[in-house]
């Protein structure tokens, strides 16, 4: 843990982090329940409100879902375009549990993650050997509870007040240099996770 020098408490994103994102698989998917020829880039871009509202909790599944079922074909359900956004989380690494489990007894570990009530249910009761994510983390904080996402100001201050948090003590590690940015701004050390980190290797190493 050489990398953890004065550190107390460490704040995890979800996507791209702890779980992978299989982003073209769901774009698949998508494209084969849609009644038009619009590309992934411009279907996200044509949805990209609700997007954000969704995942900021400001319209509800059942608006956000009809909201797509626009592009689809007259047949697909419900329960289909659900699946398809579903789609999008992998699973979580076993490894992962592992490692945040060795943590666990020697840091504050939490959660901060822009996300959707769909994934969020998804997620939470999928985390391998425990009936919870909640179960091995101090504090989960989703954007769509939060009514706030990522790289806003306001959210890290929020967590930074909710959870009593000394920045200088804390690190985040998020996928995104944007959101590691504004953390960087109030203090907090941040850990870009690209594609070559080894997140295990890097805590644990």
């Amino acid at each position: 843990m050489e990398n953890l020098k004065g550190i107390k408490n460490i704040i995890f994103d979800l996507g791209n982090v702890l779980i992978p994102l299989q982003i073209q698989k769901a774009s698949e998917v998508f494209q084969n329940l849609m009644n038009n020829d619009l590309s992934p880039e411009a279907f996200i871009e044509k949805n990209g409100d609700a997007f954000q509202a969704y995942e900021t909790g400001k319209i509800s599944t059942s608006r956000f879902i009809e909201t797509l079922r626009k592009d689809m074909n007259p047949e697909v359900t419900y329960e289909q375009i659900i699946d398809a956004w579903n789609m999008a989380l992998g699973d979580f690494p076993a490894r992962h549990v592992e490692l945040v489990s060795k943590l666990r007894p020697h840091f504050h570990l939490f959660i901060l993650s822009n996300t959707n009530e769909l994934h969020a249910k998804r997620f939470e009761t999928e985390v391998p050997g425990v009936s919870h994510i909640g179960d091995l983390f101090d504090g989960l904080h989703y954007s769509h509870i939060e009514g706030l996402r990522k790289p806003q100001p306001e959210l890290y201050e929020k967590v930074i007040r909710k959870n009593d948090l000394v920045p200088s003590e804390t690190l985040f590690a998020d996928d995104l240099k944007e959101n590691l940015e504004v953390a960087e701004k109030f203090g907090i050390k941040t850990l870009h996770v690209t594609p070559d980190v080894d997140i295990y290797e890097w805590f644990l190493g």
